[in-house]
């Protein structure tokens, strides 16, 4: 019986990869990753290029961020690419209050500033980039996106 259903489940599988029909892709982009998305390839092969290392882009090195950063999530909005990732100086439990959400910007995705907010005390002052602060366990993953949606209200489309 267990055969039986796991022929019929193959040959149903196999069949839709293997349709007449051509899948519709309308104005979407795709990559050609895999072949699921190629009939056939003649005198051509698909290549994975290898990562070139330029070095550092940006340093997580003040005294809110330290070597356990992380979660970094960038958004381009416009002209401005948006990097929000995690800052935690030392380690420890997940999700501790040790942990905040900082936020960098850049115009070129090379060059980042991380722009003074003012929104959190730090050491006695608010000149830090932290947008969130004191919310374990939000700050440990936060994950934002811009919500792209026709009809969003510009003051929320970002979300998280």
């Amino acid at each position: 019986m267990r055969i039986i259903i796991l022929l019929s489940f193959l040959f149903l599988t196999t069949n839709n990869l293997y349709s007449a029909e051509p899948l519709k892709l309308n104005s979407d982009r795709e990559l050609f990753i895999d072949h699921y998305l190629i009939e056939k390839l003649k005198g051509t092969k698909l290549v994975l290029h290898h990562p070139h290392d330029e070095g550092p882009v940006i340093y997580f090195d003040k005294s809110w961020e330290g070597l356990f950063c992380g979660y970094s999530t960038i958004i381009k909005d416009g002209g401005i690419y948006r990097l929000y990732y995690r800052g935690l100086p030392k380690a420890g439990k997940d999700g501790s209050n040790a942990e905040s959400t900082c936020y960098a910007e850049s115009k070129d995705g090379i060059h980042w500033i991380k722009p003074n907010l003012g929104i959190f005390e730090v050491n006695g002052n608010k000149n830090n980039n932290i947008i969130l602060k004191n919310a374990a366990p939000v700050t440990h993953n936060f994950s934002p996106f811009l919500d792209t949606k026709r009809g969003v209200n510009k003051k929320y489309k970002f979300k998280a």
